[in-house]
């Protein structure tokens, strides 16, 4: 083979640096990436990557094997689902919010719209439950024709007033 046989095209040769190892990807712009809900040149630079160093990495068939792996675990996981349906809601937020605030708008129909955004925030109230702290016990005396009972549980009895009727007279 001869020098002179070579062809050598007319574009530039490439004398930059070829990635033979793989560089440090954070698994936040793993994940970014594959969840896909902003652009990926965005991505990149908010994790210091200029278009060509995210455009070499992008090419790299290593880099596409690592987001596609997170890709398919965030879709088994459903983790795809709820990002995607938490952004439609916050779309769709600001147009229920007018129209509820809306004079045509009944109170019953702006109530329900109120009920939801509360529930849908976590503000409703949350149901306190007793929570006992140590050992419990309780007493039952028996004295004949009356019991008595003494405890550290909270519980309801049952009270019964033995009052004599009288009657009323007009």
């Amino acid at each position: 083979m001869n020098l002179s046989d070579v062809d050598i095209g007319d574009e530039p040769l490439e004398l930059g640096q070829k990635n033979v190892s793989f560089p440090q990807i954070s698994d936040e712009m793993l994940a970014s990436l594959a969840l896909g809900a902003e652009d990926e040149l965005i991505i990149a630079s908010r994790h210091g990557l200029s278009m060509e160093k995210y455009a070499e990495l992008s090419a790299q068939p290593w880099f596409q094997l690592q987001v596609e792996v997170k890709r398919s675990e965030f879709a088994k996981n459903g983790v795809t689902f709820k990002a995607k349906s938490a952004w439609m809601a916050a779309e769709l937020l600001d147009q229920v919010y007018v129209m509820a605030a809306s004079s045509e708008t009944s109170l019953n129909q702006k109530h329900e719209v109120l009920k939801t955004m509360i529930k849908a925030s976590g503000l409703e109230p949350k149901e306190e439950k007793f929570q006992s702290t140590g050992p419990t016990f309780s007493v039952f005396i028996d004295l004949g024709d009356k019991s008595v009972s003494i405890g550290n549980q909270q519980t309801l009895v049952p009270v019964t007033l033995d009052v004599p009727t009288k009657e009323i007279k007009e």
